[in-house]
C-alpha cells in the first residue's frame, strides 16, 4: 500500500511538472510606461476604511482601480490572525467616501467550493482582467500556521459586485501546500499572467508562478537562487525582458534591509538577492512603475519596527533611491499600533493610493497626488 501511494505521488509530480513547462511561449513582459501629469493637491488625503468599533483582526489590505477613478479595497478579517472562520471583505471608494464593508467569501464557503477543509484566509490580491472582470487571488490555510497554505482564486464578471466559487491554483506537487500571495500580478506580452508568490514551509523564498489566460498554473520559477532568502516579492517590469523584484527580508537577517533580485530573460531566471541601502524591519514592499525612468515604492523605512510608511523613487536598475516623504506614522502612544503591509496602486493619471493596516482594528487609505510626489522630490533634492 505504501509503495502504491509513493508511485501515485511520483506519477502526479511528473504530470504536474510536464504541465508546468511550456516550451514555445515568449518570455517578454507587457510593459506599460505611465505618463505622469503633475496634478492634484499638495496635501495627503487619508481615511479609515473599516467601520467604527471593528472588533476583529483586520490585515492584508489591497485595492484595484475602478473605471470611474475610484477604488475597490480588499482585506481579511478574523477573530485573530490565522483563526477559523476568516472572511475576505471589501469596500468601495468613490473619491469622497468609503462604502460599508461587505463579505466577499469565507473559510466555510471556500471549504465548500474546494471540497477540502479550509481553516483560514489571508492576503487577497486583485487583478483586473478586463473592464468588468476582476480576479482575486488569496491564501487559504488548511491547518494551523501559514506554511500549510495554498492559493485560491475567485472571479467577478461584474466589477466586484458578485463573486463566483473558489478555485485552487496548483503551484507544487507537494500536496499543493505552502504558497502564499501578497504582491500585484502582471502581464506577459502574450497574455500570460505573472503571479508573484512565496513559499513559507521550512525555508522562505520568493516564487514566480506563470498562469495561462484561463488562470491555470503552467510554469513556476524560484527567485533569488537557493537558501533562506526572503519572501513576498514585488515584481516591476523595467523593459521587455528585464524586471526587478523587491523582496521582504527575513527578520533574522542582519542588517535589516530591503533585498532585490533581477531578471534579464523575462523572468525565467533571477539573480541572487542583494541588499539595498534602504532599511526594513521585515515588512513587505509595494512598488509600481512611475514613469519612463523611475519606480515608485511604499515601504517601512525603519530597521527595527513598522513605525512609518515612506514613499521613495528608485531608478530602473534598483541602485539609487530618493525618499519623497512619509505618508503614515505609528501612534506614538501605542507601541503596538504599527503601520503595516502597504499596498500601492495608481488609480488615475497623477493619482496614487496606498492601503495599509494597523492590525489592531483598522484598514487605512491614503491618496497621494503626483504634485505631492514632485514637491517632496524637490524638497529632497534641496536638502542634499
Amino acid at each position: 500500500m505504501g509503495w502504491a501511494i509513493l508511485l501515485c505521488s511520483a506519477a502526479l509530480m511528473v504530470l504536474l511538472f510536464q504541465k508546468m513547462r511550456p516550451s514555445s511561449e515568449p518570455w517578454t513582459f507587457a510593459v506599460s510606461i505611465p505618463e505622469q501629469p503633475v496634478r492634484g493637491p499638495l496635501d495627503l488625503s487619508s481615511e479609515i476604511v473599516t467601520p467604527k468599533g471593528e472588533s476583529e483582526f483586520v490585515h492584508g489590505a489591497s485595492a484595484v482601480a475602478m473605471p470611474n477613478g475610484g477604488l475597490q479595497a480588499f482585506w481579511y478579517r478574523a477573530p485573530y490572525e490565522g483563526a477559523n472562520d476568516a472572511e475576505l471583505v471589501s469596500a468601495r471608494f468613490d473619491g469622497k467616501e468609503w462604502s460599508p464593508t461587505h463579505v466577499v467569501t469565507t473559510s466555510a464557503r471556500v471549504s465548500h467550493d474546494l471540497a477540502i477543509r479550509i481553516k483560514s484566509l489571508a492576503n487577497p490580491v486583485p487583478f483586473r482582467r478586463s473592464d468588468k472582470e476582476i480576479w482575486l487571488f488569496f491564501a487559504t490555510s488548511r491547518l494551523s500556521g501559514w506554511a500549510t497554505c495554498e492559493i485560491g482564486l475567485i472571479r467577478s464578471f461584474d466589477n466586484g459586485a458578485t463573486w463566483g466559487p473558489a478555485e485552487s491554483l496548483y503551484a507544487t506537487p507537494f500536496f499543493n501546500m505552502s504558497h502564499l500571495t501578497k504582491s500585484t500580478p502582471f502581464l506577459f506580452s502574450d497574455g500570460r499572467i505573472g503571479l508573484p508568490v512565496y513559499q513559507e514551509m521550512n525555508r522562505k523564498f520568493p516564487v514566480l508562478l506563470v498562469l495561462d489566460a484561463d488562470g491555470h498554473v503552467i510554469d513556476r520559477r524560484r527567485m533569488g537562487k537557493a537558501g533562506k532568502i526572503g519572501y513576498q516579492p514585488m515584481i516591476v517590469a523595467t523593459g521587455q525582458s528585464t524586471a526587478i523584484a523587491f523582496v521582504r527580508p527575513l527578520k533574522s537577517r542582519r542588517p535589516r534591509e530591503i533585498l532585490i533580485t533581477r531578471t534579464t530573460d523575462g523572468g525565467q531566471t533571477w539573480t541572487p538577492v542583494e541588499p539595498t541601502n534602504l532599511p526594513n524591519p521585515g515588512g513587505p514592499i509595494s512598488a509600481i512603475r512611475y514613469d519612463a525612468t523611475h519606480i515608485l515604492m511604499a515601504f517601512n523605512d525603519d530597521a527595527k519596527m513598522e513605525r512609518n510608511i515612506t514613499l521613495a523613487l528608485a531608478d530602473l536598475d534598483g541602485k539609487t533611491f530618493r525618499r519623497i516623504g512619509v505618508i503614515a506614522r505609528m501612534d506614538t502612544d501605542r507601541q503596538d499600533h504599527i503601520v503595516a503591509y502597504p499596498f500601492l496602486i495608481q488609480s488615475g493619471p497623477g493619482q496614487f493610493d496606498v492601503m495599509y493596516s494597523r492590525p489592531i482594528k483598522t484598514i487605512n487609505h491614503v491618496r497621494v497626488s503626483s504634485a505631492w510626489i514632485e514637491h517632496g522630490l524637490q524638497q529632497s533634492t534641496a536638502q542634499q
